[in-house]
């Protein structure tokens, strides 16, 4: 198995694709890489970004509701002061979905939702199944971890840090 993993690994690197390799995901100490995600109205934008202090990161859809019911319950103008950032992984949705359903809905939220389209792009984010991430950081260093079920968690995370 071993074997077969290196001689694709090999194969891919001399074709110039991608390893199917995927690093771990980032943890307490690690600092965040400096990318661009396309938000919800398809402008790109800075990930972590300067003012970053917090980022919540979601893959399923019911800790991806909780997170914009805790954004709508803030508000923008605290999201900002705050320095919180939102990164959906929408890459598991079918396209049609995507399209038809989710973006609508997306583009009516008044805060900027950052969206990882593709599988690789947001593996570096640690994860638990069906929950909410809550990243909090400082000048791009994770400096704390929590994984949340609801709202009320994710402000408890929030205001922890």
């Amino acid at each position: 198995m071993q074997r077969r993993t290196f001689f694709t690994a090999v194969a891919l690197a001399a074709l110039g694709l991608p390893s199917l390799a995927v690093a771990a995901p980032l943890a307490v100490g690690d600092t965040l890489p400096q990318l661009q995600f396309d938000n919800q109205h398809g402008k790109a934008e800075p990930f972590p970004g300067t003012e970053t202090r917090v980022v919540l990161f979601a893959i399923e859809k019911a800790p991806s509701d909780e997170i914009n019911a805790y954004l709508s319950d803030i508000g923008v103008e605290a999201m900002r002061k705050q320095g919180i950032v939102f990164l959906a992984d929408i890459s598991g949705m079918p396209g049609f979905v995507t399209q038809s359903f989710a973006l609508p809905k997306m583009r009516k939220r008044p805060y900027p939702i950052l969206l990882a389209s593709k599988a690789d792009q947001a593996a570096f984010m640690p994860h638990q199944k069906d929950a909410a991430t809550v990243l909090t950081v400082h000048q791009c260093k994770i400096t704390h971890v929590a994984f949340v079920q609801n709202a009320a968690g994710i402000k408890a995370a929030v205001g922890s840090n």
